[in-house]
């Protein structure tokens, strides 16, 4: 790939995609899907984070329906964390940009194909529309360093 160093309009929105991938990261503390437990009225809410704390054994038990929620939820916390390494560390390729786009492809399909709708929480709907935010900003700054002029 083209290496070019980068000006300041591309820096500052590789910084802010950056900032979004940690936000997307903290995403992952908040809830994501809530539901009612079998047989009880109780009602739970888990978060990516609370999902692979059970998948290791740590908290509580495992029912069988929740142990690919876990695999998944284990993929929706390596997703930010790949996508922010990459943008903070490739300064010069267009390569941070590629890897974003198939972070966010990825990270909106595993949120809306393995969430059902209904069961939906805050997380899941704030980290959709981070991953959105993070796609337009990666979009804008790949259109920018495959442009010709380089205008500060």
């Amino acid at each position: 790939m083209v290496k070019k160093p980068d000006i300041k309009t591309r820096k500052k929105l590789r910084i802010a995609i950056c900032f979004f991938y940690l936000l997307q990261i903290l995403m992952c503390t908040f809830p994501f899907i809530h539901g009612q437990r079998i047989g009880t009225q109780e009602l739970t809410s888990a978060s990516p984070f609370y999902m692979v704390y059970i998948l290791f054994g740590i908290m509580g038990e495992m029912d069988a329906g929740s142990l690919t929620f876990c695999i998944t939820c284990i993929a929706l916390i390596l997703i930010p964390v790949v996508g922010f390494f990459f943008c903070a560390l490739d300064k010069e390729r267009n390569l941070k940009n590629i890897v974003s786009i198939l972070c966010c492809f990825t990270g909106v399909f595993l949120i809306m194909f393995t969430i059902p709708t209904a069961y939906m929480s805050l997380g899941a709907v704030v980290a959709v529309l981070l991953y959105i935010i993070i796609m337009f900003l990666t979009t804008v700054s790949m259109v920018m360093r495959l442009s010709k002029d380089d205008v500060e």
